[in-house]
């Protein structure tokens, strides 16, 4: 019956049935011009309660109480919370449908309150009227006798699902139900009849005469008559599918992106500013599991666990502060896994989490596991070790002996080989060689990791 969302327009319609002592219709602007949320119709009969000043109220309602029908009057009010004041033109006259007393409230700008009857009104245009109004709303109205025979609906129902009155009119409602919600739509029009005023709530698919399912919400009451007994029973519905559409859309988004997140092998958590566990990822909740024998739980306190020792746990709480008082930065954890004694090694990004408002609420923390880069790392400065020992080698200990074999080898007396003094020559080239070779024997050592 009520649309909360606020409008631009600067006035408003209400329409208040007496005898039931409910809302008919709201216009969408009722809820800007007030400055009140949804709720403060449903938990006041008289929209000017709590809005304007008591002596007012009074006032207002004593005017109203001497109305005769078809009389209206006109009245100027401030508005408490602010300095707003609006003019209110409210008539009393009669519901063409039922003939129930109505309240028509014209709300506006605030012009000087005067008190006029109403000269002449036509036969049936206060039915015209209301017929306009509920016509005009963007949700379902319609009702049903006892027999739970359509007696009325309303243009937007037969708009939203393809019907015609004849389609509906005289029919029974299980025509527009699915068989599945049979039951349930039998049990909300038992529990109306057998309880007269309550509200019964109902949600169930809709099928529109294409066949195409509507997900719809519906609010059901008994209408009675002056001796009480229940004569129909109104519904008022809105269509929800585009919104149940919507929530399947982020739970389907929230399930791609939460196994997305679960298929990685990195490390992803966050804690609020308690340092309990508002996140964890599968990876993480395996990991501490195994490193500690202990299960995370959300909601816990991190790292406080039996698992952990105590100055882990200050670590930790000082890694998560930092966080918390908006600084980004890496640490690289170590830990020892149980089963094989083998150091492990985590590059961790701590990264503060802040609301629209720019207030830290909490710290995201990304691990990813960087033991094989080391690994790969140390080998690597271990190969360069060895390359420069090499070279080393290579310009000290095999150049020497090579220039000396090449100084030997130049005093040799090449035209008279039997030279006496090619004898020694000969036996330096040969300590010179066995000085190469023990050179040689250290480059090939050298190449190999130890």
């Amino acid at each position: 019956m009520f649309n909360p969302n606020p409008a631009a327009t600067g006035n408003c319609t209400i329409v208040f049935d007496i005898d039931e002592q409910k809302y008919l219709f709201v216009s969408e602007s009722f809820y800007n011009l007030f400055e009140v949320g949804a709720d403060h119709l449903r938990q006041n009969v008289d929209f000017l309660i709590g809005l304007v000043k008591p002596e007012t109220f009074a006032g207002v309602k004593q005017l109203t109480e001497g109305l005769a029908m078809n009389e209206s009057i006109q009245i100027t009010y401030p508005l408490e919370a602010g300095q707003k004041q609006l003019t209110e033109k409210r008539t009393l006259t009669t519901d063409g449908l039922t003939g129930h007393k109505i309240i028509l409230s014209n709300i506006t700008s605030a012009l000087e309150g005067v008190r006029t009857p109403i000269p002449f009104i036509k036969p049936g245009l206060s039915e015209q009227f209301l017929n306009s109004l509920i016509d005009s709303q963007t949700n379902f109205l319609v009702r049903v006798d006892t027999n739970g025979r359509f007696s009325f609906a309303n243009r937007r129902f037969f708009k939203t699902f393809g019907y015609d009155e004849a389609d509906i009119i005289g029919h029974h409602f299980s025509k527009t139900t699915i068989p599945q919600d049979a039951q349930l739509c039998q049990d909300a029009f038992v529990e109306c009849i057998n309880n007269p005023g309550k509200i019964v709530r109902l949600a169930h698919k809709k099928p529109a005469k294409n066949g195409n399912l509507h997900d719809t919400e519906w609010e059901f009451v008994s209408i009675a008559d002056d001796n009480g007994v229940v004569v129909e029973i109104q519904g008022i519905g809105r269509d929800i599918t585009p919104q149940i559409q919507m929530r399947e859309e982020a739970l389907h988004m929230k399930d791609s992106l939460e196994a997305l997140i679960n298929n990685t092998r990195d490390h992803i958590w966050s804690v609020d500013k308690e340092l309990r566990y508002l996140y964890m990822n599968q990876a993480y909740v395996e990991q501490v599991t195994h490193l500690t024998g202990q299960k995370p739980f959300k909601g816990e306190y991190s790292y406080k666990h039996k698992g952990f020792g105590k100055q882990l746990i200050n670590d930790w709480t000082a890694y998560y502060n930092r966080a918390l008082s908006g600084e980004r930065y890496d640490i690289i954890s170590e830990s020892i896994d149980p089963v094989n004694g083998q150091r492990l090694y985590y590059e961790v990004s701590f990264n503060p989490i802040y609301t629209a408002t720019g207030d830290v609420i909490g710290a995201g923390c990304f691990g990813h596991n960087i033991t094989e880069r080391l690994k790969i790392q140390k080998e690597l400065v271990s190969q360069n070790d060895r390359l420069r020992n090499i070279a080393s080698l290579s310009s000290h200990e095999l150049r020497r002996p090579v220039a000396s074999m090449l100084g030997l080898i130049s005093l040799m007396d090449h035209e008279d080989f039997f030279n006496p003094e090619n004898k020694e020559i000969i036996a330096h080239l040969f300590t010179v060689s066995a000085e190469i070779d023990t050179a040689i024997r250290l480059v090939v050592d050298s190449t190999i990791a130890k």
